[in-house]
């Protein structure tokens, strides 16, 4: 435990408080008041209900949704299995179908999924006979998936192992192994390996997938899944077998590791925190792998064949192959990338800002999205005039893909890929990542630099008006198509503005970014009777609500924060208020929209109304209260939304915007008792700090381990540079 000084600044005094309400904590000491609030909200069935869903796991390569029984994994996705250079494809599962049980209600059951480590356990009791079942996708060697079944009755247990509705053609097998690849033509191989310790009864293979295993009683079956991803097909060698118990071992510490990466939040008790909890875990579980970028439900659907096959009838199972699991840049891959940086681990959200970087992918973008010269716009059938978006080639700019194809290159789909916010919504993750870390410099230059490339070429100059506008485009909002958009103009002046700022740091490209400056400078956000326009010829009669609903507003924050110095707070408050009505309070909203506008809403300082936008997906669960959805019931585990959910307590507590640290700048009445741990603000600093009913307890600022500040104000602090070191005042 490091010793605190008393440090006295410019009319702030930084007190070590030495009363109870005042403690400093040791990593395990944080680590353990995590564990606790993980393991309060484990998901815990005490009554089988064939409605109850399926718990989703994974270890960011392999993953899939969990068999309410315990009998094992529907389907096992893996994150480098594609079956063509635009999606994804399901692998198999693997399923016991328990002969004496199958299509019987157990007589007792209960069934608990642990957030701190990922290892389901399931106990069923039925008049004749009674199993233990336990199972995990390691996290440690990420190519593994153990199974433990423990006959807990007087007879033989009879399983048929179902390697699911997925085609393989097995290669070879002997007594207790079976090695399979997936079908001929995929665009990547799978390698599945399957090592029971007791011996599997094959009568038929590989002319049948007929596999039984007989468990005496009180003796256990454990096997042991490998799932590899190759280029080629060629066959690969047989796998050590592996034991469980060191499995497991591992994988536990594993996950602690993981966990003590990341920033930590305590938040009061209730259902909020148990979905921000479950949340944080999740995200664990899909996203942040070091090759490909997650797709929206990341291993989180079953195919129809799949739910029909085992019995499951819960009503998302239709809902098979969302989008076919492809990357968005403003979907899964892109907030997650957002939670990552926002909650502090650095080397994911690394993982995941070389997986979005591919220059050649960024250049093709530009005139593969937007065509140089006049052309006619199609939206829904109709033509809505001809219009000029490039008028010429701009080698030098970069644009990101509405959904990414394999090599990261835009899959068209107009009219949603011509959604322009994104190009500053996905150079943003590059700028935050980069005034919070001090690695990537040079990327996140690169980034900036194309994207303000794109924008000086695509903006029109109108003489008239002296003024920059943008052509008609997509809205955030999907089915708006526009001219002068409300986020179209921010994140056009956002991306030039910081674009010449960063160039300004680094003495670069004098030329251009003296052109940056004096285009941003001349877009104007319009506003009319107190209110920003959504759009140029914006009269306000609009209808809001539902999914589409109205979503531009969104940007007058996140993530375009250092652009709101040039709103008006007034006018801010009014538009977000009449937004909300407008959308009728969140009818039918998609829930990562919700997130959104809560995260603008608390970089406002609007704390109640960020509260209530947010909790808003509290009602957006599966009816086991398990899943969070996309919107009204539909996609259940749906990334994009609990991945931007665990961005909003973040900004609740801790906001960094240019050189300026808050503390506990928007916290609603609800959470009068909150503590965080060790989040990320500019220039590499670490914040930590407490509350008790209201009251700030201490908030604590550190760089590489060394304390910089303590204080019990909650005032803002500013952050410059002394020779290369952070100074605050």
């Amino acid at each position: 435990m490091k010793v605190m000084k008393t440090l006295k600044t410019a009319g702030l005094t930084a007190l070590l408080l030495l009363h109870s309400g005042f403690v400093l904590h040791a990593e395990e000491d944080i680590y353990e008041k995590l564990a606790g609030e993980l393991n309060k909200y484990a998901v815990v069935y005490d009554e089988y209900s064939e409605t109850n869903y399926p718990v989703l796991s994974g270890n960011t390569s392999a993953g899939g949704l969990m068999d309410p029984l315990g009998r094992g994994i529907y389907n096992i996705e893996m994150n480098d299995l594609f079956l063509g250079e635009n999606r994804r494809v399901f692998g198999p599962g693997m399923m016991l179908d328990m002969v004496q049980f199958s299509g019987r209600r157990p007589e007792s059951y209960r069934q608990t999924y642990s957030l701190e480590n990922g290892i389901l356990t399931t106990d069923v009791t039925y008049a004749d006979g009674a199993y233990h079942s336990e199972m995990f996708f390691s996290q440690a060697e990420k190519d593994l998936m153990a199974y433990r079944l423990t006959n807990q009755g007087k007879n033989g247990l009879i399983c048929n192992i179902d390697p699911g509705r997925f085609e393989l053609t097995v290669e070879r097998h002997t007594d207790k192994s079976i090695y399979a690849l997936s079908r001929e033509g995929s665009f990547t191989c799978l390698h599945y390996f399957l090592q029971s310790n007791i011996p599997l009864n094959m009568p038929a293979l590989p002319d049948s997938k007929d596999i039984y295993v007989t468990v005496p009683p009180g003796e256990t079956l454990e096997i042991v899944l490998s799932l590899k991803v190759t280029a080629e097909r060629s066959p690969l060698p047989e796998p050590r077998p592996a034991a469980i118990d060191d499995l497991r071992q591992n994988h536990i510490r594993k996950w602690e590791s993981l966990w003590r990466s990341l920033g930590v939040i305590i938040l009061p008790d209730g259902l909020y925190a148990r979905t921000f909890y479950r949340s944080l875990h999740w995200l664990q579980c899909t996203a942040g792998s070091s090759s490909n970028l997650p797709g929206e439900c990341q291993f989180g659907t079953i195919t129809s064949n799949a739910a029909s096959a085992y019995r499951f009838q819960g009503k998302a199972a239709l809902n098979a192959l969302p989008w076919q699991q492809r990357p968005f840049t403003y979907g899964a891959a892109g907030w997650s990338f957002y939670a990552y940086t926002w909650l502090g681990d650095r080397e994911r959200a690394g993982n995941m800002l070389t997986a979005h970087y591919r220059p050649e992918a960024l250049k093709k973008n530009v005139t593969g999205i937007y065509p140089v010269g006049w052309h006619e716009f199609t939206y829904r059938g109709k033509s809505t005039g001809r219009y000029e978006y490039l008028s010429h080639d701009n080698p030098d700019a970069f644009c990101f893909a509405h959904e990414m194809l394999y090599d990261r290159t835009n899959r068209p789909a107009p009219p949603w890929d011509r959604q322009v916010h994104i190009q500053a919504f996905a150079p943003a993750m590059f700028h935050h990542y980069g005034r919070m870390y001090a690695d990537r410099a040079d990327t996140v230059y690169a980034v900036m630099r194309g994207a303000a490339e794109f924008w000086r070429t695509l903006l029109h100059y109108d003489r008239a008006q002296k003024a920059y506008f943008i052509p008609p485009l997509t809205s955030l909002t999907e089915d708006l198509f526009k001219a002068d958009l409300l986020d179209a103009l921010i994140a056009a002046k956002w991306v030039l503005t910081q674009a010449a700022a960063l160039a300004e740091e680094r003495n670069a490209d004098a030329a251009l970014r003296k052109q940056w400056k004096q285009i941003a400078k001349s877009i104007r956000i319009k506003d009319k009777n107190g209110i920003y326009l959504e759009f140029g010829d914006d009269d306000g009669s609009r209808a809001g609500a539902g999914y589409q609903g109205i979503r531009g507003y969104a940007y007058l924050g996140f993530p375009t924060l250092e652009t709101m110095k040039y709103f008006s707070a007034q006018k801010v408050n009014k538009s977000l208020d009449q937004c909300w009505v407008r959308n009728k309070k969140g009818e039918g909203m998609i829930t990562f929209v919700a997130n959104w506008f809560a995260l603008t809403d608390a970089y406002w300082g609007r704390a109640e109304e960020s509260y209530e936008k947010s909790s808003y997906c509290l009602t957006q669960l599966d009816p086991s209260g398990t899943a969070m959805c996309e919107q009204n019931g539909s996609f259940y585990y749906f990334l994009t939304s609990y991945a931007s959910f665990t961005m909003v307590p973040v900004s609740m507590v801790l906001q960094s915007v240019d050189n300026v640290i808050k503390v506990f700048p928007a916290v609603p009445e609800a959470f009068g008792d909150i503590a965080f741990y060790g989040l990320p603000a500019t220039n590499g600093i670490r914040v930590s700090g407490e509350m008790k009913n209201g009251q700030v307890q201490y908030v604590r600022f550190e760089k590489d381990g060394n304390v910089l500040l303590e204080t019990t104000a909650k005032a803002p602090v500013t952050v410059s540079l002394v020779n290369g070191k952070p100074v605050l005042r």
